[in-house]
């Protein structure tokens, strides 16, 4: 059975010229494999692993959507972790091809690029239900509106999108095969049919 608790929400907002954003935070467990996506770099996220019995130890897996530095910066707080992104495990100084999934567990990795080049996200199964952690694969400035229909969702605007048709053509694969949505920042969503 998958645990799955979102830490932290991402919020992303502009202040004058400049952003202040940190990203959804994502602690996983799979039967025994414990997982943080996106570590990202909100101040407070040792005390929340701690109200909620997370050990930094006990991560086995950090997995990184990509490396803009909003969802890396706290992952020197995993020291005993591997880090997983699109194409590796990193273990120390050994890096290795992964199969397409985090070891040890049903947890798909896809390849979502768009946003930027390296850009993946989580595909898992709770139930009956497909969970995609998509990253900024999907993400909203605080205080604009949101609109969950395909279209909207699919011609998000993103401005720092590296590459729009790649960004489309993966929406349209990880809208297909979910049926909740969490995003790198903004709340939880679903399609609306």
């Amino acid at each position: 059975m998958i645990d799955l608790r979102v830490l932290f929400p991402g919020i992303a907002r502009r202040d004058g010229n400049d952003w202040v954003a940190y990203p959804a935070t994502i602690f996983i467990q799979d039967d025994t494999k414990r997982i943080i996506v996106d570590p990202g770099s909100h101040p407070r996220l040792q005390e929340v692993l701690e109200m909620n019995s997370i050990w930094t130890e006990e991560i086995e897996y950090v997995f990184m959507t990509h490396t803009h530095l909003d969802h890396i910066m706290n992952i020197g707080l995993f020291p005993d972790a591997e880090l997983i992104d699109g194409s590796y495990i990193y273990s120390g100084s050994r890096i290795s091809k992964h199969d397409g999934r985090i070891p040890g567990t049903g947890i798909e990795i896809l390849s979502t690029p768009g946003h930027t080049a390296d850009h993946s996200s989580l595909l898992l199964k709770m139930g009956n239900m497909k969970i995609a952690v998509c990253g900024d694969l999907f993400w909203w400035e605080e205080g604009i509106g949101r609109h969950f229909d395909y279209s909207s969702l699919l011609f998000l605007e993103d401005p720092f999108c590296i590459d729009r048709d790649q960004l489309i053509s993966s929406r349209r694969m990880v809208l297909r095969a979910a049926d909740e949505y969490i995003p790198g920042h903004g709340e939880v969503f679903r399609l609306e049919k």
